[in-house]
Parts: C-alpha cells; sequence; structure tokens
C-alpha cells in the first residue's frame, strides 16, 4: 500500500513538473541612468505575479531587462508598472531560455553577514555606501532586511548615483533591525 502510494506521489509531482511551463522576456525599458534606477525596475517588475524575482537582469547601458515567470505577463500589464514612475516600457518580447552556464551554478560565497541594532540610518550612511562600492566593484547579490519604511533611506546611499548594476534585494521585516548580507559570485 505504502509503495503505491509513494509511486503515486512520484507520478504526479513528476507530471505536475513536466506541465509547469516558464516564460522568458526581454524588456526595454527607457528612463534609466543609475543602479538607484535600475532597483526600482527590478523591483516593479518582481512585483508582478509569477515573475522570479532572482532572475531579473538589468543592463543599464542598453535599458534591456531579462526576466522569468511562470505565467505569460502581457505588455500592457509591463507598461503600467512604470505610468508614473519617470521609465518607460519601449517594447517587450518573449525569448528563449538562455543556455545553462556552468559558472553560474557555482553558490555565490557570504562575505559579509552585518546586522545593525539601531535603526538610525544616517548613523551608518558610510557604512552602506562602501558596502555599495563593494557590491559594484564586483559580481555580487546584496540582500537587505529591514523595516518597510527604511527602504528608501538603505537604497540611497548603497545605489545613488552608480553607473553599475548590481543584484539588490529588499527584504521588508516588522523587526527593529537592518540585517545586511553580501554574497560574491
Amino acid at each position: 500500500m505504502m509503495r503505491t502510494i509513494l509511486i503515486t506521489f512520484m507520478i504526479v509531482t513528476w507530471s505536475v513538473n513536466a506541465w509547469a511551463e516558464e516564460f522568458n522576456y526581454q524588456a526595454h525599458v527607457e528612463g534609466m541612468v543609475c543602479a538607484f534606477c535600475a532597483y526600482s525596475v527590478t523591483r516593479k517588475i518582481s512585483s508582478l505575479p509569477g515573475v522570479d524575482a532572482d532572475s531579473v537582469d538589468v543592463d543599464l547601458k542598453s535599458g534591456r531587462v531579462d526576466f522569468k515567470a511562470n505565467q505569460p505577463v502581457s505588455e500592457k500589464t509591463l507598461a503600467a508598472l512604470f505610468t508614473e514612475s519617470g521609465f518607460r516600457l519601449e517594447r517587450l518580447s518573449k525569448t528563449e531560455p538562455p543556455p545553462t552556464n556552468r559558472k553560474s551554478l557555482k553558490e555565490p560565497s557570504l562575505v559579509l553577514d552585518m546586522t545593525l541594532n539601531s535603526l538610525d540610518t544616517n548613523r551608518f550612511e558610510a557604512v552602506f555606501e562602501a558596502i555599495g562600492n563593494i557590491a559594484a566593484s564586483s559580481q555580487s547579490r546584496l540582500v537587505i532586511e529591514a523595516p518597510g519604511s527604511l527602504e528608501e533611506n538603505l537604497m540611497k546611499p548603497v545605489l545613488m548615483g552608480r553607473k553599475q548594476v548590481m543584484k539588490v534585494r529588499f527584504t521588508p521585516l516588522d523587526n527593529e533591525l537592518i540585517h545586511l548580507r553580501l554574497y560574491l559570485q
């Protein structure tokens, strides 16, 4: 009996995975001039249902944004995200999945794990700027967890004025801490 249940479970799991479709997109967004712009566009696209937030990749110079979703994304829906932001969707097209790159399979290394027990972002602005310098100078991913009300205060010193795009994820939390983790490839 247990064997039959296990086999049935495996078949159902395999079938669901086989039916799951992945949509690859390339958008061209005008109006991005710095890393903070790229972060804003990334955040907006990541907010769409079904979009894989980790897949959003912005090329600041060309205005190209590549991303994956597990459901279709319409050009109208994507354009509506930018109506009041100063950015404009030029076009959206489906693309072929990129070839698997063996290098990208390497796990990133955690090089900084810092928790601040203070929400006074002005006191640590130089620290945030220094972390931004490190992240911008290398292939990295920065994860920041803090109260949602601090997002802009934290992102500005990390991103403002930079011409290098970096992967940054802000996660709002209901606590009184600022937690930063920097990963390098």
